[in-house]
């Protein structure tokens, strides 16, 4: 402004004049709206954003029960949302989500890592101080994993624990990683009863016990999954029986598929039924009533948040393979299900006191025996693997050789290795044989050996990992590094290869964990109270769904926070 002023002095004093006026006219126009009551996040576990473009001709056919058209009609839709770190697990994947950071900085590098201080693998939220409540015993957890706080938590702060926070999932990592440290509590399904832990509360509350007391996941014994739509309007038209999909107990791999009924299977094996099915979603929407209802979500004039894990989902996926039948079905019940919920908001919550934001923690690769071969006359294989380099033990083994042979150390000394999982290397610090200069050197012949495997697609050691570069895929796996918590060789596998964790057991099913499009790629989807409707296309990644909340909010961002507000999609916010 001062060298505006300098050179056009009579410019000046109109600028001031018109800024003077649009000041009154500002002042003059209504208030901005506020922003929602109740935030709802949803996380789809293994929702590809291939769903939507694949199967998006029969989303009107479910007419207004479904979520999906009426989004891509009036709501907010990225289509070019990717997670931005290598390994795309769970408990990254909703991590990411309301810290607006990456593993290597909120440190939830993977669902299980190898702890240097235990000298063992451990989980990402367990945690020895805490005990679970809701059950005589079981796995106690908790968010202390998170080197980073969560909108839950700057909500909790920037309204002196006013502002309520909650999250409920079938699986743990999710509920506890999205809430995050400051929530009024975190909710997940253990042995088909609703637990948290003493981290959270001495108690289970009044609604979830009755949940569990009155054996509430009973009520889909006997019931039967079968098609929605009629089976001519499915793309996923291979085989519905086949030798690749890995059914629970009692199921076969086509539909119709049967609920166990009373007497049949034991508790747990009936609990696969409801995770392996819709009717986990619907079970987990059932408890998120209840939550809300009960503790007056959206209610009053401060905002809450409650996030959302439909974890059915991924388990469909892991044992059916997103070319499957289930995987198009429950994409179809997902959809109606979350349309009813909607509803359901604007009923208990009220039209205008709600938003709604749905994304995915990953998505999933194809089973790989079903696109290595020609599934159809005419149809060319893909070049896909499954355990691409053997045996992780084998690997391990021939590895230690290699280094013990190369920088001469005596067969008689500890481990040179600590621990090799489907992505990780990690050496024994404490080895006398290993200085600085032979630790590099190690970390090389590492990378080196791997480099030359079929089906490894990149290598980088701990000096790259933490040097410059920009390179894509060297990105995405500095973005899963922590320094403290990773190995010293990381490595990913060609696109449509997966690990193998057992070369025993007749491979089936899929998995995810890479970064390649089809594990990266989810939706990101806003709909509701101050959000502006339209089509985004600019790439993003999940992390922006945190900044984006806490502007939702009216709070701001996770102290970690890598990234910037969607800013175009949201309408102005006047503070609660």
């Amino acid at each position: 402004m001062l060298a505006f002023t300098r050179l056009f002095p009579a410019a000046a004093v109109l600028f001031g004049l018109i800024a003077a006026a649009d000041l009154r006219v500002s002042n003059a126009q209504p208030a901005a709206p506020t922003g929602p009551k109740l935030l709802v996040v949803v996380s789809v576990d293994q929702f590809c954003q291939d769903y939507l473009i694949r199967f998006q001709d029969n989303f009107p056919l479910l007419a207004s029960d479904s979520l999906f058209r009426n989004v891509l009609q009036g709501g907010a839709y990225f289509p070019n949302c990717h997670h931005a770190h290598a390994f795309t697990i769970t408990a990254p994947g909703h991590a990411v989500q309301l810290t607006g950071t990456y593993p290597g900085t909120n440190g939830v590098i993977e669902n299980d890592w190898f702890d240097r201080e235990t000298g063992k693998t451990r989980y990402c939220v367990s945690d020895p101080t805490v005990e679970v409540v809701g059950l005589p015993a079981g796995k106690p957890m908790s968010p202390r994993v998170l080197l980073v706080d969560t909108v839950g938590d700057r909500l909790k702060i920037a309204t002196g624990g006013k502002g309520k926070v909650f999250g409920v999932a079938i699986k743990d990592r999710a509920s506890i990683l999205m809430t995050g440290h400051k929530a009024d509590c975190a909710f997940w399904l253990e042995k088909n009863q609703w637990v948290t832990s003493t981290y959270y509360r001495s108690d289970l509350p009044g609604y979830m016990r009755n949940l569990n007391n009155s054996k509430a996941v009973e009520q889909f014994r006997g019931k039967v999954w079968d098609l929605l739509l009629t089976r001519d309007r499915y793309h996923n038209n291979g085989h519905d029986d086949n030798p690749f999909e890995n059914p629970p107990t009692g199921w076969t791999a086509a539909f119709p598929h049967k609920m166990a009924k009373v007497g049949e299977l034991t508790p747990d094996k009936y609990g696969d039924h409801v995770l392996f099915s819709h009717f986990g979603n619907e079970y987990t929407l059932l408890a998120a009533r209840q939550i809300i209802e009960h503790e007056k979500l959206g209610a009053d004039e401060i905002p809450d948040l409650l996030a959302i894990n439909f974890s059915s989902n991924d388990y469909v996926g892991h044992a059916f393979g997103p070319l499957s039948l289930e995987v198009e079905d429950i994409t179809y019940r997902t959809d109606r299900q979350l349309a009813e919920f909607v509803k359901y908001l604007d009923d208990q919550v009220g039209k205008g006191r709600w938003t709604l934001a749905l994304t995915a923690d990953h998505g999933v690769a194809p089973i790989p025996e079903m696109v290595a071969e020609r599934l159809q006359d005419g149809e060319q294989a893909l070049p896909a693997k499954r355990n691409p380099i053997g045996d992780l033990n084998v690997v391990r083994e021939k590895l230690e050789a290699l280094l013990r042979d190369e920088l001469k150390i005596a067969a008689t000394s500890p481990k040179v290795i600590l621990d090799l999982d489907a992505n990780q290397v990690y050496l024994n610090y404490d080895h006398p044989a290993l200085t600085l200069s032979q630790l590099v050197k190690a970390r090389q012949l590492v990378r080196d050996w791997l480099l030359k495997l079929p089906y490894v697609a990149a290598v980088a050691t701990r000096e790259e990992l933490l040097g410059g570069g920009s390179a894509r895929l060297l990105q995405q796996m500095r973005l899963s590094f922590n320094p403290a918590r990773s190995g010293d060789v990381l490595f990913c596998y060609t696109p449509y290869s997966i690990p193998g964790y057992s070369t025993t057991a007749k491979p089936k099913g899929t998995t995810h964990g890479s970064p390649w499009h089809y594990d990266t790629h989810v939706p990101l989807l806003l709909l509701g109270q101050g959000i502006i409707p339209g089509r985004y296309d600019r790439r993003i990644s999940p992390a922006y769904l945190a900044p984006t909340a806490s502007r939702l909010l009216g709070v701001d961002s996770p102290s970690g926070c890598e990234v910037d507000p969607l800013h175009e999609v949201l309408q102005p916010v006047k503070k609660f």
